[in-house]
């Protein structure tokens, strides 16, 4: 089984990407497909190092920009499909640092699954919905609730107080999700031709979301197998201060990254999601109001609304 790991790197994180290199080798990778986002000069030397040591192994793709991880992700899958030696494709973020025999166990799995499993999944443990969505044996966890703005549905937070818990399965291990991050994803290249490559209009978040899903939407599914371990060695912004609202994040975080985020899973929601306009416009003029309650004298919310009116008008410019 020839398998080969498509990372992505940018800025300066070299020393991130070299450590998940190593591992995926010792996980038993066949080859490597680095696609550098323009990363800064240090960690470009240091990788054109490596390279010099590894061109049986490695195949770098030089961006001169950053051209967002949708683009980013398409050329490494470009570059993979291009070439004979390879069968299968693990992507990988350049944090996420497989553990001991996390290949291992996806192929082991692999070759006893269901026909209609078309992708297996790696489990990072600080991606808990994943887990939940699994236990619950419900694969649209993932997705948020139908008619939900960025992941806020009025009645699921009024209902929180009065439902009861789910049962949960806690001895499952591996079942079906409706959607995956690029991080872990691993299936056979020809799904590539069946779904197509990442939207490009998309540059950064949800892309992996709205690439994913299209795997469901033709009836075949991705399974989350939780004992196939991945650690993220470095916290994603999303992720730091979990305690944090996501109102709170907004009013923090990055002003490219509120943009995008926001944007992209409006239209995701769009295209997916919505069910009932009058429910999803209750939820938004909320999500709205409560975010203006918390920073309405913030840049952020200026660019929150920006990425909001883009999204209403589908307009797929960048940032």
């Amino acid at each position: 089984m020839q398998i080969t790991a498509v990372i992505v790197t940018y800025a300066d994180r070299f020393n991130l990407l070299k450590q998940v290199i190593s591992a995926c080798f010792k996980n038993g990778v066949s080859n490597i497909v680095v696609v550098d986002n323009d990363s800064h000069k240090n960690s470009k030397n240091q990788l054109k190092a490596l390279l010099e040591k590894n061109k049986d192994k490695i195949t770098v793709v030089w961006n001169t920009t950053n051209l967002g991880s949708a683009k980013a992700y398409k050329q490494g899958l470009q570059e993979v499909k291009s070439k004979d030696n390879c069968e299968y494709i693990w992507l990988l973020d350049d944090d996420n640092k497989p553990k001991e025999k996390a290949l291992e166990i996806l192929k082991n799995y692999w070759e006893k699954k269901p026909k209609n499993v078309v992708a297996l999944l790696s489990f990072r443990p600080d991606r808990e919905q994943y887990k939940q969505a699994i236990l619950e044996n419900n694969p649209n966890l993932v997705l948020g609730r139908k008619n939900s703005f960025s992941g806020f549905h009025l009645n699921q937070k009024l209902s929180k107080f009065f439902s009861q818990k789910a049962l949960l399965d806690k001895t499952k291990v591996i079942g079906e999700i409706a959607y995956a991050p690029y991080g872990g994803l691993f299936f056979h290249k020809t799904i590539v031709d069946e779904i197509g490559y990442p939207n490009e209009d998309y540059f950064l978040y949800s892309d992996d979301h709205d690439w994913s899903y299209r795997i469901t939407m033709a009836n075949k599914k991705i399974y989350l197998v939780s004992n196939s371990v991945i650690e993220d060695i470095d916290t994603s912004w999303g992720l730091i201060n979990k305690k944090s609202t996501i109102f709170t994040k907004i009013k923090k975080a990055p002003a490219i990254r509120v943009y995008y985020n926001v944007r992209n899973r409006m239209l995701f929601e769009k295209n997916y999601l919505v069910s009932n306009n009058v429910s999803y416009i209750i939820n938004k003029f909320t999500f709205t109001f409560i975010l203006f309650c918390f920073c309405f004298r913030s840049e952020n919310f200026k660019v929150f609304k920006k990425a909001v009116n883009d999204a209403d008008n589908n307009n797929l410019v960048r940032f």
